[in-house]
C-alpha cells in the first residue's frame, strides 16, 4: 500500500522543520522542495510542480521571514514576495484539486493590542504592529483567500 503523498513548502524554516520530525511524518511520502528547487513566487513553476506530484495534501508553511529589522528595511518586498507564495500555493492547490490543504498564518496577524486568548474573529478588527505590518499583511491575505475558497466548495 502506498503512502500519500505531502508537499512541505518551508520544509528548512522553522515551522517546516519541526513538521518534518514529527513521528508521523513517517507515514507520509513527504516531498518538501527547497527554495532553489521550487520558487513559490512563480505561478506557473508552482502549477507544474504539482501537476507531476500530485499531492494527497499541502502544508504551506514558507515564507521570507528575518526579523524586525528586516521587515522594516524592506516592507515592499516581504509584502510582495510573502503574497505571491502564499497566492501561487493556495491556487496551484485548489486548481490542482488538491482537498487537503493547511495553511500556516502567524499572530502577527492580530491586532497589536488584542487580548489573549486570540480568536480568528479578531483579525482586522484593530491597527496591525507597524513594523511587521508588510508580512501581517501578506498572512491575512492567505488566510482569507483560504476561507473564501472554503466558502465556495461548501456552497458547491
Amino acid at each position: 500500500m502506498s503512502r500519500p503523498t505531502l508537499l512541505l513548502t518551508g520544509g528548512s524554516g522553522m515551522v517546516g522543520r519541526n513538521i518534518l520530525e514529527h513521528t508521523l511524518v513517517n507515514d507520509w511520502n513527504v516531498i518538501a522542495p527547497s527554495s532553489k528547487e521550487l520558487d513559490l513566487t512563480e505561478a506557473h513553476s508552482v502549477e507544474i510542480f504539482l501537476s507531476k506530484n500530485k499531492p494527497d495534501l499541502v502544508i504551506h508553511a514558507a515564507g521570507q521571514v528575518g526579523g524586525i529589522q528586516a521587515n522594516i528595511a524592506d516592507p515592499v518586498g516581504f509584502l510582495e514576495r510573502n503574497t505571491k507564495m502564499g497566492m501561487n500555493t493556495i491556487m496551484s492547490s485548489y486548481q490542482a484539486g488538491v482537498c487537503n490543504f493547511l495553511n500556516i498564518a502567524s499572530t502577527c496577524m492580530y491586532p497589536r493590542n488584542a487580548q489573549n486568548p486570540l480568536c480568528e474573529e479578531m483579525i482586522l478588527t484593530g491597527e496591525l504592529e507597524p513594523t511587521n505590518e508588510a508580512y501581517a499583511l501578506s498572512k491575512i491575505v492567505a488566510t482569507r483567500l483560504c476561507q473564501y475558497i472554503r466558502k465556495i466548495d461548501n456552497v458547491a
